[in-house]
């Protein structure tokens, strides 16, 4: 579905996941405003009319701060039934440009992070060496440890649930996963020794259940393809 426009700065497209609002990105935000101000006036009843219908708006090459944003959102919503879903643009600024090439780095370390210490990285961070009692290891992505995790490991800081810790040998104090929690010190008040697993796991978030569960570390390529 196409609306005409006497400028055609602003298209509306239908599509099998919903309508998606596509807006030209070589004229001025000011063009813009006035344009989708007028179809929306234009459309207001019809849209107004149906049921809620969440939107998809794309700029294209125009880069849409937080303010533009707002302002896009506010006419659009003008018609009750019109609901904003998600912005899309392929303009990044240099920091979101930063933020996203730390959040896909590998770092590795290679150390033994003894009790008292803390080896923190964005991305995902693999660990030559071991995490004794007391020490942790964590990560905006995830964690991999080619040795023995005694201490603490939490992935997923900034609340990513699809991250994993995984170790060559899986004896933790403590894991976490974005803030889902997987707690062990009865192993430790008991004294109880030795690796939760005869071979390297992962830890990951079971869902619906929203646990952490563990599963072979073989295995993490069908984790990583769901």
């Amino acid at each position: 579905m196409k609306t005409g426009s006497s400028k055609n700065l602003v298209t509306i497209k239908g599509t099998k996941e919903g309508l998606t609002i596509i807006l030209d990105d070589q004229c001025s935000f000011d063009d813009l405003k006035v344009e989708l101000k007028d179809k929306m006036a234009r459309d207001k009843q019809v849209f107004s009319s149906g049921p809620e219908v969440e939107v998809l708006v794309d700029a294209g090459y125009r880069y849409v701060n937080e303010e533009h944003e707002k302002v896009i959102t506010d006419l659009l919503e003008e018609a009750q039934a019109i609901k904003v879903k998600e912005f899309h643009s392929e303009v990044i600024t240099k920091e979101e440009a930063k933020r996203q090439r730390e959040e896909d780095a590998l770092t590795a370390v290679t150390q033994i992070i003894r009790s008292g210490q803390v080896v923190s990285v964005r991305g995902d961070i693999l660990l030559l060496g071991d995490v004794n009692p007391g020490g942790a290891i964590e990560a905006t992505g995830n964690v991999y440890i080619l040795g023995t995790l005694k201490g603490t490991a939490r992935a997923g800081l900034e609340g990513n649930l699809q991250t994993v810790v995984s170790a060559s040998v899986m004896e933790p104090n403590q894991i976490s996963i974005s803030d889902v929690l997987f707690y062990a010190p009865d192993r430790y008040e008991k004294k109880q020794s030795g690796p939760l697993f005869d071979e390297p796991v992962y830890a990951y978030i079971a869902t619906p259940e929203k646990e952490i569960s563990f599963e072979k570390t073989r295995l993490l390529n069908q984790f990583k393809t769901e």
